[in-house]
């Protein structure tokens, strides 16, 4: 007998950009290998499950160089445009340094998110999930929310925007907050009431792929796997 088991979903096409340089020791970069040791593992993992799973995954790796920003941001979104093709992405998905109005590593700020979003308006599908691996995005009123603000119209077609609302590791960080639309500042906790220790211990598990998976699951989903 066939397994009439329903598949889990997965990103059918994702664009994926994470910061091409390791920046200067700092307090959110203490060792100085954020990219070699963050972002860009993170990028890698992604692109190896999805594609294991079928899916199609564009990467860019972002000049971020001091002192480029109006060419960073360009090269962005000229990369998001030439891995486009014939196929809008269900997916993008952001690995860098963030801050509560800045897509730091990408440098677009609360200024020229503008420019982000309507990329993302042009190149994704209205049930594209926006996820941002990176510290503060998602803090009240943040540029997640703004992100999410400026795409409300897809609102009711499944589009949603994750991020992180606290410090944490750019993609194990288990404080995710989700905005559907533009449904208030704050967004939705992810972690499944009277389940936040097994969620946070199946974030912090090397051996799991909840980070990757969980924007593309339904709460009930979330909830059933841990």
């Amino acid at each position: 007998m066939s397994d009439m088991r329903a598949q889990p979903a997965f990103p059918r096409k994702s664009f994926v950009f994470a910061p091409k340089f390791n920046q200067p020791p700092d307090d959110n970069n203490p060792l100085g290998h954020d990219a070699t040791g963050a972002f860009q593992p993170g990028m890698a993992a992604y692109k190896t499950l999805y594609e294991g799973m079928g899916g199609t995954v564009v990467t860019h790796l972002i000049n971020n160089q001091k002192g480029n920003g109006p060419a960073r941001r360009a090269g962005i979104i000229n990369a998001m445009q030439q891995g486009c093709g014939s196929k809008w992405y269900d997916a993008i998905v952001y690995f860098g340094h963030g801050d509560k109005n800045f897509l730091v590593s990408a440098d677009f700020s609360v200024d020229t998110i503008g420019d982000f979003t309507a990329a993302v308006q042009q190149f994704g599908e209205p049930s594209v999930k926006v996820v941002l691996y990176a510290c503060n995005c998602a803090a009240p009123g943040g540029i997640a929310y703004r992100i999410a603000n400026d795409l409300r119209s897809w609102k009711n077609f499944g589009m949603e925007v994750y991020g992180h609302p606290v410090k944490g590791h750019s993609f194990r960080n288990a404080v995710v907050r989700r905005y559907p639309g533009a449904l208030g500042e704050t967004g939705d906790t992810v972690a499944p009431a009277g389940k936040v220790g097994n969620w946070i211990k199946a974030m912090a598990d090397p051996k799991s792929n909840l980070w990757a998976r969980f924007p593309f699951m339904t709460p009930r989903e979330i909830a059933d796997t841990i």
